[in-house]
């Protein structure tokens, strides 16, 4: 399903929404973005460019990953156009502009990036930052349905008129791919 990257045609014909649904490793609180309500070797491989100790390259095992938001835009074009900036950033974020992101990133005593365990909560705020960006870029209006709201951050950070917050409903994590065909069925409609 996920093994590339699909075009606004492939995900009209095949019957998926206008969506980025964005994954959270529950171990390592690395974010994956994807256009599928799937975690694949594709996405790994393609957004995690310069693995390291501090960022490695996640598992694709699916039970690690938990659906964290999933953003609805008006038409296949702007989801795509939102999508390839959010991989853009990352790329710039580990890449680029590497040294300019390692200062802004919040340290531990050892001068690391801040950890408990091996879980980084650096990589799902970075990745709720970069989606307010984006939507503020593009000027793209937005529904984001969230795991839990809180995850959102302060809503100073987002654009008002061009987003509208919304949590999913509460399941077991067993049942979250559920919610997920649930919110997909919907943005069809």
């Amino acid at each position: 399903m996920a093994s590339k990257f699909r075009n606004a045609n492939w995900l009209k014909v095949n019957g998926f929404a206008p969506q980025i649904f964005l994954f959270r490793n529950i171990e390592s609180g690395q974010v994956i973005y994807s256009q599928t309500p799937h975690v694949g070797k594709y996405q790994i491989k393609q957004q995690f460019f310069r693995p390291n100790w501090e960022n490695r390259k996640p598992s694709k095992r699916r039970d690690l990953w938990r659906p964290m938001a999933v953003a609805e835009f008006e038409n296949y074009q702007k989801a795509i156009q939102a999508y390839h900036a959010l991989v853009e950033l990352r790329y710039m974020r580990e890449v680029s502009k590497r040294k300019e992101a390692e200062t802004l990133r919040r340290r531990n005593e050892y001068q690391q990036i801040w950890y408990s365990g091996q879980y980084r909560p650096t990589w799902s705020q970075e990745a709720t930052s970069d989606l307010s960006t984006v939507v503020d870029e593009f000027k793209l209006k937005t529904k984001i349905y969230w795991d839990s709201l809180w995850r959102k951050g302060q809503d100073k950070c987002w654009n008002t008129e061009l987003v509208q917050h919304t949590e999913m409903d509460q399941m077991s994590p067993r049942d979250k791919f559920v919610v997920l065909d649930e919110i997909r069925e919907k943005a069809l409609k």
